[in-house]
């Protein structure tokens, strides 16, 4: 059976790291505040150090292998053994990477690589194929220390209940976030028949997910952020914020993708994962969050003005509540 793609919880060098902000499950911040202070400027540097590394998203994992063995890292070998059951894995062992630990096979389908240095520190990095197709051809999603991410069980969950989110846009790549109200919480994601929970635990921000990324949430809006912080990108598109709106599980959320039209007009809709936005002869225009939208039936959505229907197949017409006219049924009536 193939484990879960998940994260390692090893002892590091940077443990002072996380006990300074809190925080590991079940312990309380008791440090004084000028261990708060020297704890946050490690930090700080930590997150600083890895900058120095010269990593970016999207350059090929070879390249980066070649950075971090360059600047003393090695992979890492000891730990839990690669997962030879996965295919994927075998083949990059084979392909001399023995710092592979695990891939998933949902999302973007990510592999976990890992390095140690002399000081017992671990670094992993993310990859995917990127639309390579060969595991020849991996690129680097995300990377930072095992852990390093100060996760804070202090903080306020900013809601109770389920709420959704997509950063790719599209059919299959919808997740789901759950969070009790004491403070359980558990991450989906949702595939076409089936569903795999990628994190199940207290609720902190950033969570960590078995698929190696890490999730921050700042009001309704959910992003993937790197070990310093920042957003990453590329999650639907070059130069795309991996970032999404987090949404109620509303009649919204049955929308499926397609372009929509009102009739009559050069005017239509274009529904793609959590998002829609408007088009005519002259372009398309801004993305807005689907839940704007409500699902009147089968294939009609109401924007608050108008009624849209996915593109018929028939003859021209109109656009009704009722579903879609064509003129002859409207001059019938």
């Amino acid at each position: 059976m193939k484990r879960p793609f998940r994260s390692l919880s090893v002892p590091v060098s940077v443990a002072a790291l996380i006990g300074a902000v809190g925080l590991m499950v079940g312990c309380t911040n008791t440090a004084p505040a000028t261990q708060t202070v020297l704890d946050q400027a490690g930090l700080k540097e930590s997150a600083h150090s890895l900058d120095q590394l010269g990593l970016q998203q999207n350059m090929p994992y070879k390249d980066a292998r070649d950075r971090l063995l360059r600047q003393g890292w090695e992979p890492r070998t000891d730990g839990d053994a690669p997962n030879l059951s996965d295919a994927t894995v075998r083949e990059l062992v084979n392909l001399g990477y023995p710092e592979v630990k695990d891939c998933a096979g949902t999302g973007l389908g990510p592999c976990r690589f890992e390095f140690v240095n002399e000081a017992g520190d671990v670094f992993v990095v993310s990859t995917i194929q990127n639309g390579s197709g060969t595991n020849r051809e991996r690129f680097v999603l995300s990377w930072g220390l095992d852990e390093a991410i100060a996760q804070s069980t202090d903080a306020a969950p900013p809601f109770f209940g389920e709420r959704y989110f997509n950063f790719y846009g599209g059919n299959s790549t919808e997740q789901s976030i759950i969070i009790e109200l004491d403070g359980s919480t558990t991450i989906r994601a949702h595939g076409t028949v089936s569903s795999s929970v990628l994190y199940r635990g207290p609720f902190s921000n950033p969570i960590l997910t078995s698929e190696g990324d890490w999730l921050q949430i700042d009001g309704d809006r959910i992003s993937i952020v790197s070990a310093s912080g920042q957003v990453m990108q590329g999650c639907n598109g070059e130069n795309e914020l991996c970032e999404s709106a987090l949404y109620e599980a509303t009649p919204s959320a049955l929308i499926p993708d397609g372009y929509y039209v009102m009739g009559g007009t050069a005017q239509g809709l274009e529904v793609a994962g959590d998002r829609y936005r408007y088009y005519d002869e002259m372009g398309h225009y801004d993305w807005h969050p689907l839940s704007d939208l409500t699902l009147s039936q089968d294939n009609v959505i109401f924007d608050g003005e108008h009624y849209w229907c996915m593109l018929p197949d028939v003859e021209a017409g109109v656009c009704t509540e009722a579903g879609w006219r064509s003129l002859s049924e409207s001059l019938s009536e």
